[in-house]
């Protein structure tokens, strides 16, 4: 593919473009222990991390370009890999705090690098690529700033329109097993939709599947559904999607004859006057009322769909370690209750905003969630609780930018009636907690 690229147009120079940004981030918490009384809790933690995010693309031609993406320093910690010097007593490689700076090794890149080509009827892309869908409830890159993780898939992928309509099908390798053998998970898609400035509709459709075959007896499929819609009228712009997955097989580790069927929607409404504006989120992902038997039911939204600073964001509780680490930096997340993903979760999250000024928007949001299957126990304990958050945002210049969100979680009996064998109980204090963010975006 790379040589086709190269190979389409040589008498023209190749011109290059760059995107990305570069963010750096800060967080702090007291506490997400949720308890003031648990002998594990861990107090007040901190962490400030950063991300360069780098976009270049080759346009070799106005029928080729080459495309990448290059996550430097993703979720690296400020001084996370120490420098070393070399100890003259004992000849090793020593990391103390009286070491000057950090090591440019282990900085956490991960890399995406892709070909496409193009003709009158349409696109062929091929390689390691973001997967992107509607509101990112499947499927999300995860280029965002505020994100973390990102959907890559090593695919092949042919994109057209049909008149207005768009359509796309791909192939995909989820896992890749022993050569020649019949145990490669992969899937197949299909997408169709149309689009305008105003107004758009479209469905993803998805098969993942391993066959069976010689070299293997564990076959599994699943079919995905994703339909995805959004309008804008003047100021208000309204967006829906919703996911419905079925299938079954083996998922490995003895986890033989399980069937899958989970469901996820999340619609939301945004108006934006002069001024003042308002929204609303509401999201439902289903979850397991016995997630000891093979009826697999809970399904999650993708973690890069975030929607507070605690719930569906941080682990809670987390607890301190009994023993520290550098595997486990001094934390523990086995009493967790809730992670960084919405899954078996019914929430809403209204909010308003305020331009201050032309640079400066205040956001004041209210985000309250539930579970959406009791797990067999009573369903009065399965509340999450309630979050309150205010953030104000300054864009001094173009492509600059700072955000400061602080707030408050209030758990619920989810998390206040919950006890562990080994790590206690006591989860029932309020916790604060607050986040800057400075981002260049180019």
């Amino acid at each position: 593919m790379f040589a086709l690229l190269l190979a389409v147009s040589p008498a023209h120079a190749t011109e290059l473009v760059w995107q990305g940004y570069y963010r750096a981030r800060a967080v702090g918490f007291d506490s997400l222990s949720l308890s003031t009384t648990n002998a594990n809790a861990e107090g007040f933690s901190s962490t400030i991390d950063h991300r360069l995010l780098l976009r270049p693309s080759w346009l070799v031609s106005d029928h080729a370009a080459i495309r990448a993406e290059v996550d430097v320093m993703k979720l690296s910690l400020w001084g996370e890999t120490p420098d070393t010097y070399l100890d003259p007593v004992t000849g090793e490689q020593t990391a103390e705090a009286s070491t000057d700076g950090v090591s440019n090794v282990s900085t956490g890149a991960g890399v995406r690098g892709w070909g496409e080509v193009y003709s009158s009827w349409g696109r062929i892309a091929l390689g390691r690529m973001p997967l992107n869908w509607g509101a990112g409830l499947l499927w999300n890159d995860g280029n965002a700033v505020d994100a973390e993780y990102g959907d890559t898939a090593d695919r092949l992928q042919v994109s057209g329109t049909v008149g207005p309509v768009f359509v796309m099908g791909a192939w995909d390798v989820q896992v890749e097993g022993f050569a020649g053998a019949d145990d490669d998970m992969q899937s197949v898609s299909f997408a169709a939709g149309y689009r305008s400035e105003t107004v758009g509709i479209g469905m993803l459709n998805n098969y993942r599947y391993r066959p069976e075959g010689d070299e293997t007896d564990d076959p599994y499929d699943a079919y995905t559904g994703d339909i995805w819609a959004f309008a804008e009228l003047g100021a208000v712009r309204a967006e829906l999607e919703g996911v419905a997955v079925v299938g079954g097989g083996s998922l490995g580790n003895g986890a033989d004859d399980v069937t899958v069927t989970a469901f996820g929607v999340m619609a939301k409404a945004d108006y934006k006057g002069e001024k003042f504006g308002f929204g609303a989120e509401f999201g439902v992902a289903t979850g397991d009322d016995d997630p000891s038997d093979k009826a697999l039911t809970t399904f999650s939204f993708d973690r890069d769909h975030n929607v507070g600073l605690f719930l569906f964001e941080e682990p809670m509780p987390t607890l301190a370690a009994a023993v520290a680490t550098e595997g486990n930096e001094g934390r523990t997340t086995e009493a967790s209750r809730s992670g960084d993903g919405v899954q078996n979760a019914i929430y809403f999250r209204p909010a308003v905003r305020y331009q201050i000024t032309q640079q400066l928007q205040a956001e004041g949001a209210w985000l309250v969630a539930g579970r959406a299957d009791s797990a067999g126990t009573n369903e009065a304990d399965e509340g999450y609780g309630n979050e309150f958050d205010v953030s104000l945002r300054w864009d001094p210049h173009p492509h600059v930018w700072f955000q400061g969100t602080v707030g408050a979680f209030l758990p619920g009996p989810l998390y206040s009636s919950y006890t562990d064998d080994d790590l206690g109980k006591g989860f029932d204090a309020a916790a604060v907690g607050a986040r800057l963010t400075g981002a260049v975006e180019f």
